[in-house]
């Protein structure tokens, strides 16, 4: 893992390198003050000051930042601009349509009923759940791979719980940021770390140098979530319209014990005969809703569809009527059909809805029968309701009122033409969300996240190439629409990226850097060995609320390094400090990609994070700086 990228991709070795080509010395620091240094110094403190005053959006003001470091011509404006066309920015694309497939295939819906199934005890256990299951993954895995996995599982949960969806993202972030301190593999500033230390002392970290501590951090944030922190995580929902549960709108319409499956057996008279033939509606008053055949697929019952042996008949009525009509026609009743279950196994034919009828509509006055409603807006009736007052038997005859509400069901492309002639008006769209049905495309979705996490954890190909790969895979075989695609990327979050690379840019090239560590050197000859930790510990972690950790790694490391050679000791701790402290940026939502991308979902502010960051990041830089003294100085 010790592998140079070469002069001008790798930062680390930017920086160690002088102008001709050979690595500094420790006690080599020495810098100028030019003006480009004093404004590049003062633009980082400006833009830490505007983003968190949250008067200006974030990626407004990376911008300027990015169009102030050209202007000044302290970044070049072929540099800058290119930052668009840095890796991160097809990582995080790909991260995106990855995420938006996972949900609109129902994969997200699998992994939300297994977590939901054990989570079913309460908030504190489902909330257990995600963090346990975030830490585990982030080990070895990309933190945005894992939260673009689980956020929409825990949004579909909180949805069907009435839970606010900002009482499970911050945690999920917080944790799966945290979590990839747990391995030297969980995040490529580690490897920086690694890789820095092993050319300056000879010996790279192991693969579980950080374990120990990273236990300690993510015990800190769990704990903190559930017990003290759990008060301030926001509870309000968010704006948006409720639509009524299936429960709800079974109960209002009184439909318990009205849908029911027949199955057409052997020996039936009605094989070979049409719908309309049979005296299944006129005899015994049945409504019939839809026919599964032999092939699997639920079809909208049509008068000339010719019944066949095993066909599935779904049926409205009295259970007497279809008892009767059962015992008639050698039918086999499987049981009652519960709305939510009907919705799930309507796949993409059929839809429920609630429609009205307006006051000035040519339908009052006449009969369901009169109008031909199934044949002149291919729609099934379930039930009217008439004010107070629920309406299921003998619907045919059913005069229509003004402001009658009726249950339809039928194909989702009928529902959509409702109201084109204004006799009718959708009130209410009953069908399932994206994601809340598993598709066909579920199992294809999973064995090409499979394929791609294989490939980046055996190295196979780098996390960039991986997701663009696994993006196209997923529009290509049709698991996600390229329009779809497209709609899932946040702009804004990319303009913030771009916008703040080329700030880190101008950091390394005025020797900005450098004169932080001179300032650091110089102090730490009155503070000592665990002072001259602690500034370098908290200088990165300030830094790397700006900047990519990575970059704060190949910046901060060498300076680390050298304040412990100076004083005599051991570097392993320094480097280790700056692991922890580089990955920090979960504080802020300024660079850490997961609170970037939980950040709308959850509505949260910049307040939200540092409520909770803050205490966090204090507990955890306890625990991390106390064991490091202890176990090392």
């Amino acid at each position: 893992m010790r592998r140079c990228l070469g002069q001008r991709s790798c930062p680390k070795h930017r920086l160690l390198t002088s102008t001709g080509g050979t690595p500094k010395n420790p006690g080599s620091f020495t810098v100028t003050m030019t003006i480009q240094t004093i404004f590049t110094i003062v633009l980082l403190i400006a833009t830490l000051a505007v983003m968190s005053s949250q008067k200006v959006r974030t990626d407004l003001v990376a911008l300027v930042v990015m169009l102030l470091l050209v202007l000044s011509g302290i970044v070049p404006a072929g540099q800058a601009f290119a930052a668009f066309g840095q890796p991160v920015m097809i990582i995080v694309a790909g991260i995106y349509i990855i995420g938006a497939a996972l949900l609109e295939t129902g994969v997200a819906t699998m992994l939300a009923n297994q977590i939901q199934r054990v989570g079913a005890k309460g908030e504190t256990t489902l909330l257990l759940m995600l963090m346990l299951l975030a830490a585990l993954l982030t080990s070895v895995l990309s933190g945005m791979l894992v939260v673009a996995l689980l956020m929409p599982a825990a949004l579909r949960i909180a949805r069907q719980i009435n839970l606010a969806p900002s009482r499970l993202l911050l945690p999920l972030a917080t944790i799966a940021s945290i979590g990839s301190q747990l391995t030297l593999i969980g995040t490529p500033s580690n490897l920086v770390v690694s890789d820095i230390l092993a050319d300056n002392t000879g010996s790279p970290l192991g693969l579980f140098s950080v374990t120990g501590l990273g236990l300690a951090s993510v015990a800190v944030a769990m704990v903190w979530f559930l017990l003290p922190g759990r008060r301030f995580l926001k509870s309000t929902l968010p704006d948006e319209p409720q639509l009524p549960s299936l429960d709800e709108v079974q109960h209002s319409y009184k439909l318990d014990k009205l849908l029911y499956r027949l199955r057409v057996r052997s020996g039936s008279n009605l094989i070979g005969e049409q719908l309309l033939a049979s005296d299944l509606s006129l005899k015994f008053g049945l409504n019939l809703i839809a026919v599964r055949s032999q092939d699997g697929k639920l079809r909208p019952a049509k008068s000339k569809w010719v019944l066949e042996q095993d066909d599935l008949l779904i049926v409205t009525g009295d259970y007497g009527h279809v008892l009767q009509a059962a015992n008639r026609h050698l039918l086999e009743l499987k049981g009652a059909v519960h709305l939510s279950e009907f919705n799930q196994m309507e796949q993409e034919t059929l839809r429920l809805a609630e429609v009205i009828v307006p006051i000035r509509s040519a339908l009052i006055g006449k009969t369901l029968a009169q109008v031909d409603f199934r044949g002149r807006y291919g729609l099934n009736i379930l039930a009217v309701q008439r004010q107070s007052k629920v309406i299921r038997q003998n619907l045919p005859a059913l005069t229509l009122a003004a402001s009658d509400t009726l249950l339809v069901q039928g194909p989702l492309d009928h529902i959509r033409a409702v109201g084109k002639d204004l006799n009718l008006l959708v009130m209410t769209n009953l069908a399932p969300r994206p994601g809340d049905l598993i598709t066909s495309k579920a199992s294809l979705t999973l064995a090409i996240l499979a394929a791609m996490l294989l490939a980046v954890v055996t190295g196979l190909a780098a996390l960039d190439v991986a997701s663009f790969t696994a993006a196209m895979a997923l529009i290509i075989t049709g698991c996600i629409s390229l329009n779809r695609a497209y709609h899932s990327i946040d702009v804004k979050v990319i303009m913030l990226i771009g916008g703040m690379l080329p700030l880190a840019l101008a950091l390394e090239n005025t020797g900005a850097a450098e004169v932080v560590a001179n300032l650091i050197i110089a102090l730490s000859q009155n503070i000592g060995v665990i002072g001259s930790l602690v500034i370098a510990y908290l200088l990165a972690a300030v830094i790397t609320q700006v900047i990519s950790n990575s970059v704060v790694a190949a910046l901060m490391t060498p300076i680390a390094i050298k304040l412990a050679l100076v004083q005599g000791a051991p570097p392993e701790p320094f480097a280790l400090a700056i692991i922890f402290a580089a990955n920090a940026a979960w504080v802020t939502p300024l660079t850490d990609g997961n609170n970037l991308l939980v950040r709308e979902p959850g509505v949260y502010t910049m307040r939200d994070y540092l409520t909770h960051g803050l205490p966090i990041f204090a507990l955890q830089s306890a625990a991390v700086l106390g064991l490091l003294a202890y176990f090392w100085l």
